[in-house]
């Protein structure tokens, strides 16, 4: 509530500042998410090194999709769609936009689609988002902005096969367990990867619910940054 506040502010003063540079270099976020990341870079080296190799095929699909001129694409998937596939979807995009990559398209879909639990929502505002809700057709529709003057990222509860995700030519990354076990077979994948997280969603109504919802987020945030640090280091290198 008081980050839609701040930014009804700002557009009735004279709209939305120029997005520029930040102090590091990197693409302008939100205020409040620059602030978030900024310590990013040392939470790199905690992610422990077989977790690092498997972040690291998404930046090497990434990057030869790059050299073949082939969209960049993924597909983020989980059981739900409520929570993990959000937040992975939102900051996979506030990552790419950073460290310059636009054309960065991410995705997201579950096996048994449920409403967006309200405290992913309230996991992304608290970091930094600024997020709007709309009814389209019953279905609650989120627009999640990262940045100045960039269109938000559409989230909404989906299966794998809806008509808004691709159908070929993307990296499908699963997220849990149970999606990884029930979806054998993911029509038009380039390529497959498991990058399993606890869900927070088995705590729902209890006392660590914030707790759990928080650590998701910011576990999250921190791994897709990583993935395109790691392919910003690489771009400059060649």
């Amino acid at each position: 509530m008081v980050l839609h506040c701040i930014l009804s502010i700002s557009l009735l003063i004279g709209g939305e500042p120029n997005p520029g540079l930040n102090k590091a270099g990197f693409n302008e976020l939100y205020p409040i998410l620059n602030e978030y990341v900024r310590d990013f870079p040392g939470e790199f080296r905690k992610i422990p090194e077989d977790r690092r190799f498997r972040l690291n095929e998404m930046v090497y699909f990434l990057e030869e999709q790059r050299e073949h001129g082939a969209p960049w694409q993924i597909t983020f998937i989980s059981s739900d769609e409520s929570t993990i596939g959000q937040m992975a979807k939102a900051w996979s995009k506030a990552a790419a936009h950073y460290f310059g990559f636009v054309d960065f398209q991410p995705y997201s879909g579950g096996l048994s689609p449920h409403e967006i639990a309200e405290s992913t929502i309230l996991a992304l505002e608290e970091a930094g988002f600024i997020i709007y809700k709309s009814d389209v057709s019953g279905v609650a529709v989120y627009r999640l902005k990262y940045s100045y003057d960039l269109e938000p990222v559409l989230a909404f509860p989906k299966k794998v096969n809806h008509a808004k995700n691709p159908d070929n030519n993307f990296m499908a990354v699963i997220l849990d367990r149970n999606a990884d076990i029930n979806l054998n077979n993911i029509k038009g994948t380039y390529n497959r990867l498991f990058l399993g997280y606890d869900d927070p969603l088995g705590y729902v109504g209890s006392d660590l619910e914030d707790t759990k919802f928080n650590e998701s987020c910011k576990k999250i945030a921190v791994e897709m940054f990583y993935v395109f640090s790691q392919l910003h280091k690489r771009a400059k290198s060649n």
